[in-house]
């Protein structure tokens, strides 16, 4: 939730921290809190400790306002206390004279934050792209890149440079006077097994009950307020959740529509759930056809920086986000979270329903990144309070909203539901049947909780990787990239998707050659 510059010249005693525009001054350090109606920003010092928040709003407070207030010892000590046991989605920043600077966060991460020491300065963004200065590009992570690769994303502190890292949930970043950055982190959390429900019992009613806690947590307003509704389960879910509460009217529901027979049956389910939810709610949508990453207009394609954590999807949902923006909307609800909190477990899954990675190596993956591939589960963070792929989609689509002006809220994250889920006996979780029995007791047709065809973005990616793909594999091929030069990528293993895609005879996962177009956007601008 900060930007920030802070050196350990300016923390020394008798330096005073100011509030002055939008960000707290001392010298030539800075700290700049994300300013949104739905975040609070504040300031304590007791003298010779100074603490910095940022803290997602909730529905029953009044914003603090963000001067530096003078308070004693213990009332300092009980105010940071109190952010740590009561409060899920903060990031704090500590300075104290003669010790580390000290930035911590808790167990939600709705925006990232990322650390750079470089030169004696402590470099500090929630935008991954904005710290491209304190970057190295010599100082490659390369576990963290083959990862990225090879599909296999984990939970961790790295990203693609040695020199940057993110400060995971519930972690302690400690900057010394000696300009390094050493990150502490936390106990594992503890989880728990499924259960079997008394007979009879019907879990919906509490999961329901739930959900609305999680939904009314924000002080959201309908008419400012927007649902990324694509008609699947997991954002109908949180849809409906929506419009039970009493500030649920007027919220506007965006779609990325789909190509095709997929695009018609999700204009056909979509229009099905908003007559169903009716409460004045209004519909934006954008068309995945004409927002193709790598095509002329897309991000992927200009001249600058793209952070390595960008989504794939990024030109339609910025396209949906600058229409939210346009219209005046502040919050935007997401269906994040839903698979993890129907997953099923490895010891369930006896019937190949379970897991999200494949099991091949993909042919564009070099030497090196090969060789790394035993090493893919070092250096990860302890089990997290929500499941760790929840985490990672936010780092992903968090920078996104914030540019937009846009505060996320991913209600299928709440932690009471995460572990209420741990609880539901397999039959529950299986194929979202908790969530098609939601869907399916509303009486809207059988279509909406059971589509006969699969919708998701694979066709699109496979065209635009086609028209668009081809052409930026073969300039890589052409004129090199860092990732060839590291062994990270393999050439001919890159030119024969390009071939095969370009023939019209991809393979079936040639369209993710994507994330390694991405990864090498990341690295070089063309």
């Amino acid at each position: 939730m900060f930007h920030f510059r802070i050196t350990h010249d300016d923390n020394l005693p008798g330096r005073d921290w100011i509030w002055r525009a939008s960000r707290w001054q001392c010298g030539t350090s800075w700290i700049e809190p994300y300013r949104h109606v739905l975040t609070e920003q504040a300031a304590l010092t007791d003298g010779t400790r100074t603490l910095f928040t940022s803290v997602a709003r909730r529905s029953s407070e009044r914003p603090a306002r963000p001067e530096v207030v003078t308070v004693s010892p213990d009332a300092y000590d009980k105010a940071f206390r109190e952010l740590r046991e009561l409060r899920d989605d903060w990031t704090a920043v500590q300075v104290e004279p003669g010790r580390a600077i000290q930035v911590t966060t808790g167990t939600a991460c709705t925006s990232p934050q990322y650390l750079a020491a470089d030169a004696g300065v402590l470099h500090g963004s929630w935008d991954l792209a904005s710290l491209r200065d304190q970057q190295h590009p010599d100082r490659l992570d390369h576990l963290a890149i083959t990862r990225h690769l090879a599909l296999r994303a984990r939970y961790s502190a790295a990203t693609f440079w040695q020199d940057v890292r993110l400060l995971t949930e519930r972690a302690t970043a400690h900057f010394a006077a000696d300009g390094s950055l050493a990150i502490q982190f936390p106990d594992p959390a503890e989880h728990t097994r499924a259960r079997s429900l008394q007979k009879g019992k019907d879990p919906i009613p509490l999961f329901a009950d739930l959900l609305e806690r999680a939904v009314t947590r924000l002080p959201w307003t309908g008419s400012k307020t927007a649902v990324q509704l694509s008609g699947g389960m997991d954002s109908t879910t949180v849809a409906l959740a929506m419009r039970t509460t009493p500030q649920g009217a007027g919220v506007t529901a965006g779609t990325v529509i789909l190509d095709a027979e997929r695009g018609a049956q999700q204009t056909e389910r979509l229009q099905l759930v908003l007559e169903h939810i009716a409460s004045g709610w209004s519909s934006l949508t954008v068309q995945a056809a004409n927002h193709l990453p790598y095509g002329p207009a897309s991000r992927f394609s200009r001249p600058v920086w793209v952070s390595p954590t960008t989504d794939i999807y990024a030109d339609a949902l910025d396209a949906l986000s600058g229409r939210f923006s346009e219209a005046g909307i502040k919050a935007v609800f997401t269906g994040i979270g839903g698979d993890e909190l129907m997953a099923i477990t490895a010891a369930e899954d006896t019937g190949g329903w379970g897991g999200f990675e494949p099991a091949d190596t993909p042919p564009w993956l070099g030497r090196t990144a090969q060789a790394l591939l035993p090493d893919i589960d070092k250096a990860i963070t302890p089990a997290a309070v929500v499941p760790e792929t929840t985490l990672m989609a936010k780092a992903v689509c968090g920078p996104a909203f914030l540019r937009h002006g846009l505060w996320p809220a991913h209600p299928l994250t709440d932690p009471a539901l995460v572990r209420f889920c741990e609880w539901l006996p397999l039959k529950w979780r299986q194929d979202k049947q908790l969530m098609r029995v939601i869907l399916a007791r509303t009486g809207m047709p059988s279509q909406v909780a059971r589509p006969p065809i699969v919708e998701n973005f694979q066709q699109i990616i496979t065209e635009a990787m086609r028209r668009y793909g081809v052409p930026r594999a073969r300039q890589i091929l052409a004129d090199g990239s860092p990732l060839i030069d590291a062994g990270l990528i393999d050439p001919d293993g890159l030119g024969q998707v390009a071939a095969r895609l370009e023939a019209g005879t991809p393979a079936a996962s040639d369209h993710e050659v994507v994330f390694a177009l991405l990864a090498d956007s990341a690295l070089t601008r063309r």
